[in-house]
């Protein structure tokens, strides 16, 4: 397993025991956990960057396509979208991107 740190701006990956990464999970279990778990990066900044793409897009986009035109790293995308109250929908097979489709959610504008 890989452990993933921010240090000055850049991401540092470092071996971590599956026993110590199974014991962190056990003890996550509520979105503030979760919250507290990427407390080093910038969600908000991410959150905010898709909502307004949502906007410009008349509130439905694919998920590839999201994450091209933003530019970022896919596991920004989905921690934005999944901590930011986003709607998303399954269109097809599971494990494709172009098949999940995200739509704006009145609750990220609370």
């Amino acid at each position: 397993m890989m452990r993933i740190a921010a240090e000055l701006g850049d991401s540092v990956a470092a071996p971590v025991e599956k026993a110590n990464v199974l014991a962190m999970l056990n003890e996550v279990t509520t979105l503030e956990d979760v919250r507290n778990l990427a407390s080093d990066e910038d969600v908000e900044k991410w959150q905010s960057a898709i909502a307004n793409h949502l906007i410009n897009v008349k509130d439905e986009i694919s998920l590839d396509k999201l994450q091209r035109v933003l530019q970022m790293p896919m596991v920004e995308v989905w921690l934005g979208l999944l901590l930011g109250g986003f709607t998303l929908e399954q269109r097809g097979d599971f494990y494709h991107n172009h098949n999940v489709w995200v739509k704006s959610s009145p609750s990220y504008y609370q």
